[in-house]
């Protein structure tokens, strides 16, 4: 599992930004559209990284359903509230046209997305890491399973 912290991210956009200005076939015209790619690659790699997660959602909702621990509905709501977090920013995500939107425009809107993709990110995380320390209290219960 990939995680992004923010320094990590803007160092590899800084790092592609540098290397589309530096490569021999890249223009100096060419390297905003060079860094709006590059951040988008790495925008779709959190996403995917991200993504592999929901699953465990699921997961923990069925097993806290099963277990049936004390006072569970903060945490089945946590984990459907990051589920629905997920696909609103899928559902919100419009990947700029390379063919009508000004590269700098393009960047600055994946940087905006990086954002939220890291604020749902964070979320999804902190509410795995609560379920799962909840079906852990619960007595008679296995520990679940990591991945």
């Amino acid at each position: 599992m990939k995680v992004f912290a923010p320094k990590t991210l803007l160092v590899a956009l800084a790092a592609a930004a540098g290397l589309a200005a530096c490569s021999p076939t890249t223009t100096a015209a060419d390297a905003p559209a060079a860094s709006a790619r590059a951040a988008e690659t790495l925008l779709m790699d959190r996403h995917d990284s991200v993504m592999t997660q929901t699953g465990r959602l699921y997961e923990l909702r069925q097993q806290i359903a099963t277990a049936k621990p004390a006072n569970p509905g903060p945490y089945v709501h946590g984990l459907q509230a990051a589920d629905n977090a997920m696909m609103a920013w899928m559902h919100g995500y419009h990947a700029p046209d390379t063919a009508t939107t000004p590269a700098p425009a393009r960047l600055a809107y994946i940087q905006q997305q990086q954002v939220k993709l890291q604020a749902v990110e964070k979320q999804m995380h902190g509410t795995i890491d609560s379920a799962a320390a909840l079906l852990k209290q619960a007595p008679g219960t296995p520990a679940p399973a990591t991945k």
